[in-house]
């Protein structure tokens, strides 16, 4: 179906006309936008499967294409008064700031307060103003104490929050996010969704790739649907909002309101991965502490909490990346050293890159294991990524990157299976995918750990709630402390 068109405005700050992109050594178009005008002051949603061409049209928009990914370009791409795909990308910062996939990828400094004011700075901003502005900013990200902390020392959510608020201390009049939400708890997400608004009242025109659709659902202006590299058709927001759960289903997007969570009982203790006495840390700054907690096998244990609360940090003590003199863990009553735990237990972490080593999606699916052909074939096929085999990990979009991840540390066939935030980047299909391979693995006897912000996920998958809070700074069970 062609996308449809209208006029949005006389003067749109952002213009596509004829507009196709192809990757080099890609067999087809991964991007083709036949006509788009995008008004002053918009906020529009760019929705679709995983790997459609939502974060290729954002990098166009930001210079990323063609200064770092390489590729044959044709038609009009107009951004301000720029030439897109054309300009470099120090050329469109004056006109365009970017929150990435992954933010880390963004970052040129060690600390926050650092990386907050470089945007400003390159600017030639007077160092009161920049102050100022900083100060207000804090305050509305919830961030004043983080100013001098590690970059590299924050979590995951944490990291993405300072990366929308450097790209809002830029002060450009677009903003480009591609999946910002994407590990934020909620109430990360509601402090995402009022400086949303305050940009929007500021006259920003904001464009976001986003697969979570239920806090935008009365703040976004038009949704860009995209499938298999074309922009497929412009929903108002009335006629998004309008479309039945069966059609939005359809179309793989994800629901604009969220059923009511409801936490699972915990089970008695039983069984299977124990810990005691662990005291999590981020650097000298105390988390949660864990007095005692098992994660049973044939479950689907799900740590859930805020931000910085402790949970990836809980995922790699338990998977032996890091170790405490004054904890325990046993298997099954066994105790576990690093080395152990390091040695049965598969970890798909939240920064998938780092996890990705060989030439190709095959070779990557062969690593560590003795898989079949026929074994890694069903698994391709079960999370979507079948006639991929070839291609190489890097080439593939964030969401691909993670589904192949999980894929090839299920393969590993280990006896423990952590999974941190496997739904981030991914739409609907793609999550119930996932919810189903994680159900197999419970169905098989694994010991599976699940850390996720994703309402619809742990409302498919969850059996029993570990619960880290930032106010307790510790996890309280009435079935676990005796």
């Amino acid at each position: 179906m062609d996308a449809r068109y209208a006029s949005l405005d006389d003067s749109p700050l952002i213009a596509a006309d004829s507009l196709t992109f192809s990757y080099e050594n890609s067999r087809a178009d991964s991007l083709r936008v036949d006509r788009l005008q995008l008004p002053t002051g918009s906020l529009t949603v760019l929705c679709g499967v995983s790997g459609s061409g939502k974060s290729t049209f954002l990098r166009l928009l930001n210079g990323l294409i063609p200064d770092y990914y390489r590729g044959d370009l044709s038609g009009k791409l107009r951004v301000a008064d720029l030439e897109a795909g054309q300009q470099s990308v120090e050329d469109l910062s004056v006109a365009v700031a970017s929150v990435f996939q992954n933010p880390a990828n963004q970052f040129f400094h060690k600390m926050v307060k650092h990386e907050l004011v470089f945007p400003s700075e390159n600017q030639g901003k007077p160092s009161q103003q920049i102050l100022a502005q900083l100060s207000r900013l804090t305050q509305d990200f919830a961030l004043e104490g983080y100013l001098e902390r590690d970059l590299f020392s924050l979590s995951g959510g944490e990291k993405q929050r300072v990366a929308l608020l450097a790209a809002t201390m830029q002060d450009t009049p677009i903003i480009v996010l591609d999946e910002p939400t994407a590990n934020l708890d909620r109430r990360g997400i509601e402090q995402v969704r009022e400086h949303l608004t305050d940009l929007k009242a500021q006259g920003k025109t904001i464009l976001m790739a986003e697969h979570r659709l239920d806090y935008l659902r009365d703040l976004a202006d038009s949704y860009l649907y995209f499938d298999q590299g074309r922009l497929q058709r412009i929903f108002s927001q009335a006629e998004f909002l309008g479309l039945s759960d069966q059609e939005r289903c359809a179309l793989s997007l994800r629901s604009i309101r969220l059923p009511e969570f409801k936490a699972a009982t915990g089970f008695p203790f039983s069984e299977g991965l124990t810990v005691e006495n662990l005291q999590l840390r981020a650097g000298s700054q105390n988390l949660s502490f864990i007095p005692r907690f098992s994660f049973p096998a044939g479950q689907i244990t799900a740590i859930i909490g805020p931000n910085g609360a402790g949970k990836s940090t809980l995922a790699t003590y338990l998977a032996g990346l890091l170790d405490d003199d004054d904890a325990r863990c046993e298997l099954n009553g066994s105790a576990l050293s690093a080395k152990d735990r390091l040695q049965k237990t598969a970890l798909v972490m939240q920064e998938v890159q780092l996890q990705l080593f060989a030439d190709s999606v095959e070779n990557e699916l062969k690593l560590g294991n003795h898989s079949s052909p026929e074994e890694r074939a069903e698994i391709l096929s079960q999370l979507g990524l079948e006639g991929m085999e070839e291609r190489h990990p890097m080439t593939l979009s964030g969401g691909e990157q993670q589904r192949l991840l999980i894929a090839s540390q299920i393969l590993s066939d280990k006896e423990i299976f952590i999974f941190d935030e496997p739904s981030s980047g991914l739409d609907y299909r793609q999550m119930r995918a996932v919810a189903e391979v994680l159900q197999d693995l419970k169905r098989a006897g694994r010991i599976v750990i699940l850390i996720s912000h994703d309402e619809e996920l742990l409302n498919l998958t969850a059996d029993q709630l570990l619960e880290l809070t930032d106010e307790q700074k510790q996890i309280f069970s009435e079935e676990f402390i005796q």
